[in-house]
């Protein structure tokens, strides 16, 4: 399908040729060279090469066309030619500095190259009243606008988007600009290289680790405005929905408020999301605008929130920025759920058909608010603040209903519980950062991060829950219980990493390249956590207090890992690519102290120190060849340590989770995991190309020594009793890899894009007393093709196909194995004003 287009435009015609200085002839490099319709609406434009040549094809034949080169400091060059046949025409070109006897003829330059930023002008481009940014974007060339919103310029990934230098209604999400924005508000689009702020103080950052920006300039006439949408839908058996979005800006503040609610399982989201979901002109389609197919039961979901930023400078850029953002988001779910699971369940000697139904209502509400506030001065510096509050209450009740029977279909046992519940919790949290690098002294190059964190956890839950044994009527079990549970936790971390130390410690020596990094994390976590468990007494008519599962327990953990980095990096540039190579070793030591003390029991208090030596290495590899192609590979492989939780060492054990009861094991050991890690990139960087192509493969692999698993017993009753022990080892190993092409022609682009995914691996066990090894293998296929015309409409055909398979190796256990494939169909026509 990508090459059915190309025959469409087989007869146009070439134009080749070069830019030089008039007076030298020297070839003039990013010189504009722009074709124009005789309506000046845009057919193309390009820069020259470094020799100054450039080379336009399919191009009409017998149409006059305009031809306009410029370069900063010469006068343009504007001219009339028509193309009479397919055979490349030549064009040399010379420009003249300008003078004031120069008669200058001025033609609107569509790109051209201001420093170090390529600024893109939308004057030059012809287009209807209404259209936005997106649709301006995805008429230049070598442009891309994927089908998921993201862009790329000639291959390389815009990773920040700004409106005026700061985010646009402080959304990371580029859609809220591009696709609301109008084109005739705009300036100019600038693109340009920016510093990674992650890597400010850090040994061997350079100019590879840069990030890819766009910054949409507004006229002076559009820097404040307002723009919104509303909807809103009824149909049967009483479904309905409606939703709201309104944005205000100006120089320097800006806020909007959204709104949704809706019975048809369609997710509303905080208010970033309901920003992203409500854009004025939808180019790239989505399934936002229609109910959840697959999410389960039925749902009224609603959401409201308000988000307000104020810049405390007037021009705000990339490089300076004092701003404030706050928001604010409320928002709920009313669910209604019913489920039938049916499972065959193969246990050796005893196998099982086990039937469970049952029935919930949930009704939950969240609050969250807020705050961020950044401050930079340069390049060299920043500083952010983070802050955030939020509250969630639940209420509900369920039914559940659940018999087992055996091979023959004889009822073994029945299981009924019926629960009502409710939940509250209360969060907060704080984070900041602060980074400074000086190139001149690196001994000030410091990055600082800490966070605190407190949070209450409070519950109520009744639960009544009747089993019966058809083969042993002793085990019989009847339950009416309350649990009320009151949890506390306190968190406080820094991590300090300082990038001076080869300066400190060797002064200028260079020390064969290799650069030094000390790194310390400290980390205290304190947990309080009161569980009170009462049965119901018949004979007094009260709730008494269960001592047996009961239990008041206090955490305190603390540790501390100071860590040191060895790196060196290689750089060599040639005149038509440049290669880049990183190696890095990490060793790092683990302390860690944990105070676990219970009120309830003894065995569970303990005093535990643990102290781990880590490794870790990664190499880093990136090539480019300028304007085609890029490509970049890292290893990387680590070594870290696990140790066993307090509630796997000693399980307080509920007896009323009659189908799922588990054990604890004081003897467990420590946990080791080997983890390798290989991830690779690639994309064409060739602006004349009328194809963009991308692709990315990465993968892990981990072995784990002593994982903690689990010994199974099964119960001839349904009954499932499960014991914590340790195993030899386990493996897992995932792989991920995408590619994706797109193919422009004249303002048309039509896409494929393949995203996949395997994962397997192997877990030793043991069922009823046999040692097992569970192996599992999940693989996934998805295809996308896009095909989009002009801005008017945009087709989107999708297919995923999804298998998943476990087989056990101990005798007499099935094999276990599933398909299945999802197809969705995408339609959006932005219906034109003619």
């Amino acid at each position: 399908m990508l090459g059915y287009f190309t025959g469409t435009f087989a007869q146009t015609g070439k134009v080749v040729g070069s830019v030089m200085d008039a007076q030298t002839n020297t070839p003039l490099e990013l010189a504009t060279i722009s074709f124009l319709n005789r309506d000046s609406s845009l057919i193309g434009y390009q820069l020259s090469d470094k020799f100054g040549k450039f080379a336009f094809s399919k191009l009409p034949l017998k149409k006059e066309l305009l031809v306009t080169v410029t370069y900063t400091g010469y006068t343009a060059y504007t001219r009339n030619i028509q193309l009479a046949t397919d055979k490349p025409d030549t064009l040399l070109i010379t420009l003249d500095l300008g003078s004031k006897d120069t008669v200058v003829v001025r033609a609107v330059s569509p790109v051209r190259m201001n420093g170090d930023t390529l600024e893109i002008n939308p004057a030059a481009f012809k287009m209807k009243d209404d259209a936005v940014v997106e649709e301006l974007l995805n008429q230049v060339s070598g442009i891309t606008i994927w089908s998921d919103g993201t862009i790329t310029v000639n291959g390389k990934k815009v990773e920040t988007l700004l409106v005026d230098g700061k985010p646009f209604l402080g959304s990371t999400d580029s859609r809220v600009a591009t696709q609301n924005l109008p084109k005739a508000s705009i300036d100019k689009i600038q693109l340009y290289q920016e510093y990674d702020r992650s890597k400010i103080g850090q040994p061997g950052a350079r100019q590879q680790d840069s990030l890819l920006t766009m910054n949409i300039k507004l006229k002076e006439s559009s820097k404040k405005g307002y723009f919104g949408k509303a909807g809103g839908g009824y149909g049967t058996t009483n479904r309905f929905e409606g939703d709201l979005s309104l944005q205000i800006y100006n120089k320097t503040t800006s806020a909007g408020i959204g709104a949704g609610i809706n019975n048809v399982n369609k997710t509303v989201g905080n208010i970033q999301e309901m920003f992203q979901n409500n854009t004025y002109r939808n180019y790239n389609p989505n399934l936002y605008n229609v109910g959840r197919f697959g999410t389960s039961g039925v749902n009224k979901n609603h959401s409201i929130g308000g988000v307000f930023t104020h810049s405390f400078i007037d021009v705000a850029n990339s490089r300076q920025n004092n701003r404030i953002a706050i928001n604010y988001n409320k928002s709920g779910t009313d669910a209604y759920l019913t489920d039938l699971s049916l499972q065959n369940r193969t246990a050796i000697d005893n196998p099982q058909f086990i039937r469970e139904e049952g029935v919930q209502n949930t009704l939950s509400n969240r609050q969250d608010l807020g705050v961020n506030y950044v401050k930079t001065n340069s390049y060299n510096d920043n500083f952010n603040l983070n802050g955030s509050v939020n509250t969630n209450k639940e209420e509900g009740n369920s039914t559940r209903f659940t018999d087992v029977r055996d091979s023959a279909n004889q009822l073994q046992s029945t299981n009924k519980s019926y629960t009502s519940f409710n939940r509250r919790s209360d969060n907060k949290s704080f984070t900041g950062n602060y980074s400074r690098s000086d190139g001149d002294n690196p001994i000030k190059n410091i990055t600082v991060n800490f966070n605190a964190g407190d949070g209450n956890n409070l519950s109520e839950r009744f639960v009544r829950s009747y089993f019966e044994s058809v083969i042993d009527p002793a085990k019989n079990t009847n339950f009416n219980r309350v649990y009320n549970t009151d949890d506390h936790n306190t968190r406080l971390g820094a991590n300090i990493d300082y990038g001076g130390l080869k300066r400190l410690l060797f002064g200028r020596y260079n020390l064969f390249g290799v650069n030094l990094n000390l790194n310390q994390i400290i980390g205290y976590n304190r947990s309080a956590n009161n569980s009170s468990v009462s049965d119901y007494d018949s004979t007094t008519k009260q709730y008494v207090i269960n001592n047996k599962i009961s239990n008041r327990n206090e955490r305190d953990l603390f540790q501390y890992s100071p860590a040191l980095s060895l790196s060196k990096s290689s750089f060599k540039f040639f005149s038509s690519h440049y290669r880049y190579m990183n190696f890095l070793v990490k060793l790092a030591e683990d302390i860690k102290t944990e105070k676990n003390r219970s009120a309830s029991f003894a065995a569970r208090n303990l005093d535990r120190s643990f102290q781990f030596f880590r490794q870790e290495a990664n190499a880093s590899y990136q090539f480019t060849k300028q304007n085609k192609f890029q490509y970049v590979i890292f290893a990387n492989y680590s070594k870290n340590y696990d140790f066993p939780s307090v509630d796997q060492l000693y399980t307080i054990v509920d007896d009323i989770n009659v189908y799922d009861i588990r054990y604890g094991n004081p003897l467990l050991k420590n946990r080791i995991n080997h983890s390798f890690n290989l991830n690779s990139n690639f994309n064409t960087q060739n602006e004349k190309s009328p194809y963009s192509i991308n692709g990315n493969a990465s993968g892990g692999y981990t072995r784990s020594l002593n994982p903690i698993t689990d010994s199974l017993i099964n119960d001839p009753s349904g009954k499932r009793i499960f014991y914590y022990t340790n195993a030899d080892k386990s493996d897992n190993l995932d792989f991920n890899y995408n590619f994706n092409i797109s193919r422009r022609f004249q303002k048309n682009t039509l896409q494929l894009m393949y995203n996949g995914q395997f994962r397997t691996g192997t877990v030793p066990n043991y069922i009823d007393n046999l040692y097992n090894i569970s192996k599992t293998n999940n693989l996934s296929n998805q295809f996308t093709l896009q095909l989009t015309v002009g801005s008017l409409l945009v087709v989107t055909a999708a297919k995923t196909f999804q298998t998943s398979e476990s087989r056990q190796t101990a005798a007499g256990l099935n094999a276990f194995r599933n398909a299945n494939n999802i197809t969705k169909l995408g339609l959006v026509v932005n219906y034109p004003k003619n």
